[in-house]
């Protein structure tokens, strides 16, 4: 049994909770400024007029990533989750099974889905995954991050979600993070990966399906988190890097033939970034960028110039703990709204508790800032509460109302929020 030296990864997102017979001891890889303060406020309650009583799957064994996909070549939108490492007493372990929840039509619930799970030979610390075809063959593959090995690692889907590794590519130290895009616009994907401990991120060219690092990107210290987006509207894709520890976001613009230069300019963030997403979120064609501050319960809205500037950040709140984030317009009002994961501590009959919920924020120009307060609501049916690790939106009924998938490492789940009251877009109009 091992501590492997990247756990502070999967640490970062999953605080452990160990009860002991003498007390409670709480292990956090991170600064004490990553959750807050304990607080005497209960969980949030399950019922509510805006998605329905969650619904429970079980996903794995540490539940974290949730990716789309058509993994059988039916024509309809598959889900993967993935579990890249698990609990063993006092320490966490590679694992790298992937749980597959199949759509099925003939199925008649609100989750019309078969699972079946895919172990690795040799377990493996898969930290994040990406869902591209990279053979070519309109069928969807996997590209995953092998944190302990510091590579990525490739799979070609054979059409009925067996996969067969083909290959791996050596980037920098504990890859954490993949995003892909096709960087000079050959019309295949290519990759990104965010490498924590050196402070860098790993361009990757595919060329009919060989992958190989074409530039590497030197970025400020603990990149945690990467997004893309056209920022300078000179349509081809720009990436955004968030750094944790200098509380920063830095801008890398493309010059259309896949080489990637660092601007001047950065944009300080609140204390603790989690994540980061992109998106128009005033809906004025210009691409924006949004940040979840764990360390002081705000995000960090940054809106785009469409030149490849950004207007200075400003700040919304969004209660306790802030995480995962994702975003889309409830409301149909032509501006778009987050869904937030939260952990957090409260105080039960005396005894601390790390738990957490979700919470949706609408827009609404009643306020300053042009949001509401954010509603909050239980993430699972557990009694004492429970924390998401990743969030993501999918029309999983089909009844045009925006649901909300999120995995939940406490209690090993994906859980589905069906939506109840919004018949809203997942993009601007």
């Amino acid at each position: 049994m091992k501590i492997n030296k990247t756990a502070i990864v999967s640490l970062i997102r999953f605080p452990l909770l160990i009860l002991v017979s003498l007390g409670i001891i709480f292990f956090l890889s991170c600064s004490s400024q990553e959750t807050p303060t304990q607080t005497n406020e209960g969980q949030s309650e399950t019922i509510g007029t805006y998605f329905e009583t969650p619904l429970e799957y079980d996903a794995g064994e540490n539940p974290l990533d949730i990716v789309f996909g058509d993994f059988n070549v039916d024509n309809k939108t598959d889900i993967l989750v993935t579990s890249p490492t698990k609990q063993n007493g006092y320490v966490n372990e590679e694992d790298g099974t992937m749980t597959f929840f199949l759509k099925d039509s003939s199925i008649s619930s609100r989750f019309p889905y078969n699972s079946s799970t895919l172990k690795p030979d040799v377990a493996e610390w898969r930290q994040d995954v990406v869902a591209i075809d990279f053979t070519g063959d309109n069928i969807t593959d996997l590209i995953v991050t092998n944190t302990e090995q510091e590579s990525i690692k490739l799979f070609s889907n054979d059409g009925d979600s067996t996969f067969s590794d083909n290959g791996s590519v050596i980037v920098g130290k504990s890859p954490i993070k993949i995003v892909s895009g096709d960087w000079n616009s050959d019309n295949q994907t290519d990759i990104a990966v965010v490498n924590l401990d050196n402070s860098s991120i790993s361009m990757i060219q595919n060329i009919s399906g060989i992958f190989s690092v074409s530039q590497t990107l030197v970025v400020e210290e603990t990149p945690i988190s990467i997004t893309i987006g056209d920022w300078d509207n000179d349509s081809d894709i720009d990436i955004a890097v968030l750094s944790r520890s200098s509380n920063l976001v830095q801008i890398f613009l493309n010059n259309g033939s896949g080489i990637f230069n660092l601007q001047d300019t950065t944009y300080t963030v609140g204390s603790s970034p989690f994540d980061m997403i992109a998106g128009d979120w005033n809906c004025d064609s210009n691409k924006d960028l949004a940040v979840t501050n764990s360390g002081e319960n705000t995000l960090s809205l940054i809106y785009g110039k469409g030149t490849g500037d950004f207007e200075t950040p400003i700040k919304i709140s969004s209660g306790r703990g802030p995480r995962g984030l994702v975003s889309a317009d409830f409301d149909n009002d032509s501006k778009m709204d987050f869904v937030v994961g939260h952990q957090f501590f409260v105080i039960t009959s005396g005894v601390p508790l790390l738990t957490g919920d979700f919470s949706l924020t609408l827009s609404d120009n009643n306020y300053s800032n042009g949001y509401a307060p954010p509603i909050h609501l239980a993430a699972s049916l557990a009694e004492s509460g429970a924390s998401p690790a990743e969030l993501s939106i999918l029309n999983v009924d089909n009844d045009s109302k925006i649901d909300v998938l999120i995995t939940i490492p406490a209690i090993k789940k994906l859980v589905l929020l069906s939506g109840k009251q919004f018949y809203g877009n997942l993009s601007c109009p």
